[in-house]
This record gives C-alpha cells, sequence and structure tokens, in this order.
C-alpha cells in the first residue's frame, strides 16, 4: 500500500501562487484599493487595472480560497486578514515586506499575463517558448510526456474506479499523452478497448512508453489534431484527462461540440481534471494549480459549473460531478438517446 501523494502534487501544481499574491499587493495595490472602494465585481477589477478577463477571474478566485477576499454573490471585499495587513491604511501594513520579492522573475512574468491575457513561457523558460509550441520539439515532447504519466500512476485507477457504471466498451483518451489513463481503463474493465488520440510527435512517445509496459496490443495510438473540428467515431466514451485545463473557453467549447457528434447517443464525455468549486471559493489546491495554468497555458482550472453550463448548451445532459482523489475529479456528461 502506498501513501497518498497528494501533498507532493499541491507543491508543485502551487509554485506559481506565492508570485501572484505578490502581484497583487506590491504591483496592484489591489487591498488598498478594494478597501477604499469597499467592494467590486471581477469586471471592475479588471477594469481599473486594465487586466485581461481570465487572469483576473484565476487571479481573484485564489485571494478567495487563500482567504484573502471575501466573495459575496458577484462582488468582492477585503477579508479582515488583508484589510489589517494588506492595505495602506492599517498600522500592521505588510505590503513593503511583499514588495521586497517584487524583482522575482515570475512576479514580472504573471504581471504581463494579467495584462495581456496570454500565457508566459513553459517553466520561465525563454521568452517566446510556450508549452505548445514546444511539443514539435520530440525531446520537449518525451519529458512533458514522462511528466504526464508520472503524475497519472496514482490518480489513474481511481479515476477509472469511478466511472465503473459507465461500462465503457470504448474509451477514446483525447490528448491522452502516454496513455496512462487509458492504461488504467482497460485493467479495470478487461474486456474494454482504448485508444489514445494525440497529435505528433507525441504519439511516438506514448506508443514507446506502452509497448514498455506491455499494452501495445491493448492501448491502440492514433494520430490527429483534436483542434481539427472531428474526433474519431467508434468509441463510447470520451476521456479528457488533465486537457481542458490547457484551454479557453472557445477551445474547451469546441472539444464539447467534436465530442458531442462523435459520440453515439448514450455514450458519455469524462473530464478528469482539478476542478474549482461551483461558487469560485476554493478549493485552495485548485485555485493554487490554476495560478499555475494561468502563468504557462491559455487556460484554468475550470468550475465544476462553468463545464455544465457549456456541455449543456452543447447537447449533452445529466451532468455530475464526482471526487477522486488527488484534488482531482470528474464532470460527465451524457448525449441523449
Amino acid at each position: 500500500m502506498f501513501t497518498d501523494p497528494t501533498v507532493l502534487y499541491r507543491l508543485r501544481d502551487g509554485v506559481y501562487a506565492p508570485d501572484l499574491l505578490i502581484v497583487a499587493v506590491a504591483e496592484l495595490d489591489l487591498f488598498s484599493w478594494l478597501n477604499r472602494r469597499g467592494a467590486a465585481t471581477g469586471e471592475e477589477v479588471a477594469a481599473a487595472f486594465g487586466l485581461a478577463s481570465r487572469p483576473t477571474d484565476v487571479m481573484l478566485t485564489y485571494l478567495v480560497a487563500r482567504g484573502l477576499l471575501v466573495r459575496d454573490g458577484s462582488e468582492l471585499r477585503p477579508a479582515d486578514l488583508a484589510r489589517e495587513h494588506l492595505t495602506g491604511d492599517s498600522p500592521y501594513d505588510l505590503r513593503p515586506y511583499y514588495a521586497s520579492l517584487s524583482e522575482r522573475p515570475g512576479c514580472a512574468e504573471l504581471a504581463e499575463v494579467l495584462r495581456t491575457g496570454e500565457p508566459s513561457s513553459w517553466s520561465s523558460a525563454e521568452a517566446g517558448q510556450d508549452w505548445s509550441s514546444r511539443l514539435s520539439d520530440p525531446a520537449f515532447a518525451q519529458r512533458v510526456t514522462a511528466a504526464m504519466d508520472a503524475r497519472g500512476r496514482y490518480l489513474g485507477p481511481a479515476m477509472a474506479e469511478e466511472i465503473a457504471d459507465l461500462s465503457p466498451r470504448r474509451i477514446l483518451d483525447v490528448g491522452g499523452s502516454s496513455g496512462v489513463y487509458a492504461c488504467a481503463v482497460v485493467d479495470r474493465f478487461p474486456n474494454a478497448e482504448a485508444a489514445v488520440f494525440e497529435r505528433q510527435p507525441v504519439d511516438v512517445a506514448a506508443r514507446t512508453l506502452l509497448a514498455e509496459r506491455g499494452y501495445g496490443k491493448r492501448v491502440d495510438v492514433l494520430v490527429g489534431d483534436m483542434f481539427d473540428g472531428s474526433l474519431p467515431d467508434g468509441f463510447d466514451v470520451h476521456l479528457f484527462s488533465h486537457v481542458l485545463h490547457d484551454w479557453g473557453e472557445v477551445s474547451v467549447r469546441a472539444l464539447f461540440a467534436a465530442s458531442f457528434a462523435a459520440l453515439p447517443p448514450g455514450g458519455y464525455l469524462v473530464d478528469h481534471d482539478v476542478h474549482v468549486n461551483a461558487d469560485k471559493t476554493g478549493p485552495l489546491a485548485a485555485a493554487e494549480y490554476s495560478v499555475f495554468l494561468m502563468h504557462a497555458t491559455p487556460g484554468k482550472c475550470w468550475s465544476s459549473a462553468e463545464l455544465g453550463g457549456m456541455l449543456r448548451d452543447c447537447g449533452f445532459v445529466d451532468v455530475q460531478h464526482r471526487v477522486t482523489v488527488g484534488d482531482r475529479s470528474l464532470v460527465l456528461a451524457k448525449k441523449p438517446v
């Protein structure tokens, strides 16, 4: 029996969150502004500071989850902790303490993401090297595939167990990287078939790992671009595991539409990921991971309510939210019969 690695996921996935707090304090002086105003909506915050909507949403969700802002419907106000220690009106003002770290590279990158809405370079690497474009480099693709594979070893079996009632027969692991989740599915359902749908050169890394583990004949690898407008047919379950969080709303809606078109009546879409709760007050681990994604991708940790709304807009029904392990959960939806 292995120990629970959730704390290790959180340390890695939350690495950029403290830098965003420094930006909010030292660059924006957000809490002083809100304290003077009393309360404001996210749209008002974005307009006042000239910020893009996606990163503003991520920042405010994180600050609420961190206990520094209070969300009251659509409005936000400083919590007592922030009002007493992160505003210019307090004798215990800690803003200079945070400002002393404002030259950290991550702070500058996050401030730019807040203003432009465009992701920064992966892992604060050379400017212009975003993660998606770098996947064309076989060495980088192999490194990222290995990273996603390592994460999925613990998460995959719990995910597969949670969809047991769906009785999957043929499952398409869309953007499935190494195929670690497809492997978990065929382990749990020996009579099921699975295929990973990936672009080049990630497909090569996937085939290599699957063959090394003895899954070469049990899990197929299909090559294609999930954004070309269509997905392979013949599968009754489409799995998106840690995929949607890399993309903005337009892209997520396009993937849902493609899935709806390709699934048979009664088929299921399953999103396995870290999800923010419906009212965007946490959990903290999800809000911190969302900062990481905001920095490196055009996406974020989507809330269960946001995904549910987009799925229903595409025609899906019976939307459900199920908790698994490691701060992960499932959002499931069914194509009507």
